[in-house]
C-alpha cells in the first residue's frame, strides 16, 4: 500500500503545510511554522477542550492534532534524510 509524506516549505508571510498518508490511518494535514513545527490554532484547542473528558482524553486529542499516529506509521520509511546513507533499490522487470 502507498504511504507518503509531502511537506511544503514556508515562505515569507506564508506558513508551510504537511500532508501524511498511511493506509490504515488515511490522510492527515496540518500547517507548519517557519521552523517546521505543527501549528495548532486557537479554535482547534478550544474544540478539543470542550470534547475532552479528562486529562488522558485531552492528551490523546493533542496527539491527533499533531499527527502522532502518522509519525509513528511513517517513521520507518524516513531514512533518506540529509546525511543518511543511500540505499539502492533493485530494478524490477
Amino acid at each position: 500500500m502507498l504511504r507518503f509524506e509531502v511537506t511544503e516549505e514556508p515562505s515569507p508571510g506564508q506558513d508551510g503545510e504537511r500532508f501524511c498518508f498511511a493506509p490504515v490511518l488515511g490522510l492527515w494535514h496540518a500547517r507548519t511554522s517557519a521552523n517546521g513545527d505543527i501549528v495548532v490554532n486557537e479554535d482547534q484547542l478550544r474544540a478539543l477542550a470542550v470534547r475532552a473528558r479528562g486529562g488522558e482524553s485531552f492528551a490523546h486529542g493533542v496527539d491527533e492534532l499533531l499527527g502522532a499516529a502518522w509519525d509513528d506509521a511513517l517513521e520507518p520509511f524516513r531514512r533518506a534524510g540529509d546525511g543518511a546513507p543511500v540505499t539502492w533499490l533493485h530494478r524490477v522487470g
